[in-house]
C-alpha cells in the first residue's frame, strides 16, 4: 500500500511538473504583462539598461496645454544621450513596491550603473499607507513570491491580497491621525493631526462677509491630512526606503533617492508655517538619513511654483512640463556626481 501510495504521489508531483512547465511555457508571460508589467519589465531590461527610473503617476502625468510631454525620466536622459534609461512606472506604487521591483534586477557587467527612486512625501502619510489601492498593487507582486508560477497563479485566484474593506481602512486611517502626536520646537495649539484637521474643517478659513469657506477649508484639510506628521524609523515606508538602500549597497549600485516637489507655496498660504515646517523637516530627516557614498537624494521639495502643480484642488506631484523640466534638470545634475563624462551641458 505504500509503494502505491508513493507511486501516485510521485505520479501527481510530476503531473504537477509537466503543468507547471507548460504554464510558464504557454501563459506565464502573458499573465505578467496583465498583472504585474512591471516586474516582468525588471526581469527583461537588465541587459539594455545603464539607469533606472522607478517612479508613480508623478513620472508621466501631463498637462493638457503642455507643448512637450515628456516625462521626467525621459527629460533627465536627454542630458545623457550614451545613457540608457528605463523607466518602469505604476500610479500609486511607493517604496514597499519599488523595492520588489529592484529586488528583480541582479548587477551583471556593470549593468545597471544606477537606479533612481521616487521619493514621494505623501507616500509616509496614513491616508496613502491605508489606501485601498494597495490591494492591486500587493497582487501585482504575486509573481515574485518564492513558488511555482503555476502556483502564484493559482493564488491570484483566491481572494484578494491585503483584503481590508473600505471601512477597515479608513478605521486604520483614523487612527493614525488620531495617534500622531506632532512635535515642533515651538508651542503649537494643536496636539494631533486629527485635531488640526477639525479645527480647520470648522471655520479654518473665512470669506470677507464672515460665511465659511468651504473650498480653502477643505483644500486646507488635504493639505494637513497629507503632510502633518513627524518622520521617523517606525514609518513604514521609513524601512521600505531602508531595505532598498541596503540593497543597492550591498550589491554596488548607485541609488538615487528622487525626493519630489510638493506645493509648499499653497501649504503656506493655506495652513501656515507650522506645516511648512513639518514639510521641510521631513525633508532634513530623510537627506539626513540617506545621503551617503552610496546613496544621493536630489532635494525637488521647493523646486516648482504653486501654479505649476496640474492639480489646483488636491495635493498630488503632478506637474506642467515647466515642473518636470524643473525637477528633471536637477536631478540630471545630481547624476554628474557618477556620470560626469556622459553628460550633455548643451542641454
Amino acid at each position: 500500500m505504500l509503494k502505491q501510495i508513493s507511486i501516485k504521489v510521485g505520479l501527481l508531483l510530476l503531473m504537477l511538473v509537466v503543468l507547471n512547465g507548460i504554464y510558464n511555457l504557454f501563459f506565464f508571460e502573458k499573465d505578467m504583462a496583465k498583472v504585474s508589467n512591471e516586474i516582468l519589465q525588471a526581469r527583461t531590461t537588465q541587459t539594455e539598461t545603464d539607469v533606472y527610473y522607478f517612479g508613480e503617476s508623478s513620472n508621466f502625468n501631463t498637462q493638457e496645454d503642455d507643448s512637450i510631454k515628456s516625462s521626467i525620466s525621459e527629460i533627465s536622459s536627454y542630458f545623457y544621450p550614451h545613457l540608457r534609461f528605463t523607466s518602469i512606472n505604476r500610479p500609486a506604487a511607493h517604496a514597499g513596491i519599488f523595492k520588489y521591483w529592484l529586488r528583480e534586477i541582479h548587477p551583471q557587467n556593470g549593468r545597471p550603473k544606477a537606479v533612481i527612486i521616487t521619493m514621494n512625501l505623501r507616500s509616509f502619510n496614513a491616508a496613502w499607507i491605508r489606501s485601498k489601492l494597495e490591494m492591486q498593487l500587493q497582487e501585482s507582486l504575486v509573481f515574485t513570491y518564492p513558488f511555482p508560477n503555476l502556483f502564484n497563479r493559482f493564488l491570484l485566484s483566491l481572494q484578494p491580497i491585503d483584503n481590508k474593506t473600505e471601512q477597515q481602512r479608513e478605521k486604520l486611517m483614523k487612527k493614525d491621525w488620531r495617534s500622531q502626536v506632532l512635535k515642533f520646537p515651538f508651542k503649537f495649539k494643536h496636539r494631533t493631526t486629527d485635531d488640526w484637521n477639525f479645527t480647520m474643517s470648522n471655520g479654518g478659513h473665512l470669506k470677507p462677509d464672515g460665511t465659511y469657506d468651504t473650498e480653502k477649508c477643505v483644500l486646507a484639510c488635504h493639505y494637513i491630512k497629507a503632510y502633518a506628521l513627524n518622520l521617523d524609523d517606525k514609518n513604514p515606508r521609513i524601512k521600505d526606503f531602508d531595505e532598498i538602500a541596503r540593497y543597492c549597497e550591498q550589491n554596488k549600485i548607485k541609488l538615487y533617492y528622487n525626493l519630489l516637489a510638493e506645493n509648499v507655496e499653497y501649504a503656506d498660504s493655506l495652513v501656515g508655517k507650522e506645516l511648512v515646517y513639518l514639510m521641510k523637516e521631513n525633508r532634513d530627516f530623510l537627506m539626513k538619513r540617506y545621503n551617503s557614498e552610496n546613496c544621493t537624494v536630489v532635494d525637488n521639495l521647493e523646486l516648482v511654483p504653486g501654479l505649476e502643480f496640474t492639480d489646483q484642488t488636491w495635493t498630488t506631484e503632478h506637474y506642467g512640463y515647466r515642473g518636470r523640466m524643473a525637477i528633471a534638470r536637477n536631478l540630471a545634475n545630481h547624476l554628474k556626481k557618477h556620470f560626469e563624462k556622459e553628460y550633455n551641458k548643451a542641454y
